[in-house]
């Protein structure tokens, strides 16, 4: 019986075979490792047949997104041509979206994240070096211009190994813990309230008048200055009259002391 007849597509499923016992065998070495914190993993294999998934599906994904780009770019033989590309761009997407939600989230990937940056770093790869020789094939192609439809091909090569690299990368930069430091003004950290001695941007610090406040203690616009004389006041004389003084310039009240009229 010949099962590459049977199953389409047989013939992807065993090419990711060896790629899926490179995965397996890495986590087991990391897991034999003495002193290694991956010793206490022991799932192993549920991990590996989720890397495996994404690595198929992953292809599966890429080979429907390069002829959908392509048929999208020429526009021959539209209906044809689009119901050859849709099904691997739904199925694949599909596997590595419900394998990277639904499926990875049941093990304890979270704790021991290797198998997935394996699995991405693995994609990341892959992509990777296959983006010079589609931009050099793309650039051949512009030069020598057989036909669009040549050039179309080749673009959408270039374009489908660029978007998968792209963002298996970025991915893999995030299992990896690579993140951009994010810039804060000095004195706290963004978000957070200034300490005890510090103020916030526009206020004034504790004994600093605020913009345009006269400081404390100075007098007033037209005010005398604290301990000066009174206009018409000897200098050094209390600037408050006595029991039955006036203030100067203001005539004295009748009666006696209080002003209270004498009997």
């Amino acid at each position: 019986m010949n099962l590459v007849r049977l199953l389409p597509g047989i013939e992807l499923a065993w090419s990711a075979l060896p790629l899926s016992v490179v995965v397996y065998g890495l986590l087991l070495l990391d897991a034999r490792r003495k002193g290694g914190q991956a010793q206490a993993d022991d799932q192993l294999g549920i991990k590996t047949v989720a890397a495996a998934l994404v690595l198929v599906s992953t292809v599966l994904l890429a080979t429907g997104l390069r002829d959908f780009l392509h048929v999208m770019l020429t526009f021959d033989d539209f209906g044809d041509r689009i119901k050859v590309a849709l099904p691997p761009v739904l199925v694949g997407g599909l596997g590595v979206v419900g394998t990277a939600l639904m499926l990875f989230p049941q093990t304890n990937a979270r704790e021991f994240p290797k198998a997935k940056r394996l699995t991405v770093g693995m994609i990341a790869l892959g992509s990777g070096v296959a983006v010079p020789p589609a931009l050099a094939g793309l650039i051949a192609m512009i030069l020598d211009w057989p036909s669009w439809d040549k050039v179309a091909g080749s673009l959408a090569t270039t374009i489908d190994v660029l978007a998968i690299f792209g963002v298996s990368f970025v991915v893999l930069g995030k299992l990896s813990g690579i993140v951009k430091p994010t810039s804060s003004p000095a004195g706290s950290p963004p978000g957070q309230a200034p300490g005890p001695g510090q103020a916030m941007p526009g206020q004034a610090y504790p004994g600093q008048a605020y913009p345009g406040q006269a400081p404390a203690g100075a007098p007033m616009p037209g005010q005398a200055p604290a301990g000066a004389p009174m206009p018409g006041q000897a200098p050094g004389a209390s600037p408050m009259p006595g029991p039955g003084q006036a203030f100067p310039g203001q005539p004295p009240s009748p009666g006696g002391p209080g002003g209270w009229p004498q009997s």
